[in-house]
């Protein structure tokens, strides 16, 4: 059986699926995008301009869900669904809100600090670019996308101010045995990607680390690339982090 996946280094869906892949023991090709090129070379492939995307045997497959259905359906075991609903719920959850608010984050991030986008490629088979080019692109990349597809910087605000709650559901679904076993099931993987995105980000890493979801995350996904120093998010978001953090009433106002 021939696997091949499309990935940009350091996205989470990616990540996702990567884990997944590597917890069946399943053999696979990684292909590299660079963010900013990955998207027509998608859309030409895959009919879909986002990562990642799978080649089984000249079948192709888009998307970390319908990915991880699939490799249920190449290995049975480790199971990743088991007819559970609340695990599905979980995993639909985590792709489409939890991932779009470390997804926001991040390309905010590194508009303001687009050296730190060198770190994210770390062992990824791509060219190097020279360093003020290389951060000028990364820079016009994440920008882009956030103004097209996020509407701007007041996104990763929001997103900023939803993380407390985002992170109480996640430590809820380990509580409530959701997440969080020694084998992982799909939620665990979905979840897992968007929350150790998220502790590539110095300013948040302490916060994320002392609660259940990024001690399941550093489990699951121990080595991650990408690293964003702190002071890179504006120390008024941080601070209004911490007070949604204390106070949950906050969090959803």
């Amino acid at each position: 059986m021939d696997l091949k996946l499309y990935v940009i280094p350091g996205s989470h869906p990616c990540a996702t699926v990567e884990a997944a892949l590597d917890l069946k023991g399943l053999q696979y090709e990684r292909v590299d995008l660079l963010p900013g090129l990955s998207a027509p070379l998608q859309l030409a492939r895959f009919g879909r301009r986002t990562v990642p995307g799978l080649v089984v045997d000249g079948y192709k497959v888009s998307g970390s869900r319908l990915i991880l259905r699939t490799l249920d359906g190449l290995k049975a075991e480790p199971r990743l669904y088991t007819g559970d609903s609340a695990v599905e719920e979980a995993e639909r959850w985590g792709d489409e809100e939890l991932q779009s608010a470390a997804r926001w984050t991040i390309a905010y991030a590194l508009t303001r600090s687009p050296a730190s986008g060198d770190s994210f490629l770390a062992g990824a088979n791509l060219p190097q670019l020279p360093a003020p080019i290389a951060h000028q692109a990364t820079r016009a990349v994440f920008a882009t996308e956030l103004r097209l597809l996020a509407g701007g910087a007041g996104a990763a605000e929001q997103a900023l101010r939803d993380l407390p709650r985002l992170l109480d559901h996640v430590d809820e679904l380990i509580d409530g045995g959701v997440i969080g076993a020694e084998t992982p099931n799909a939620a665990d993987l979905q979840i897992a990607g968007s929350v150790r995105l998220l502790l590539t980000l110095a300013d948040l890493r302490d916060t994320i680390d002392a609660r259940p979801a990024g001690r399941l995350a550093r489990r699951l996904m121990p080595r991650y690339p990408g690293d964003v120093p702190a002071g890179t998010l504006p120390s008024e978001w941080i601070s209004s982090l911490s007070q949604a953090a204390a106070d949950p009433a906050t969090a959803t106002a």
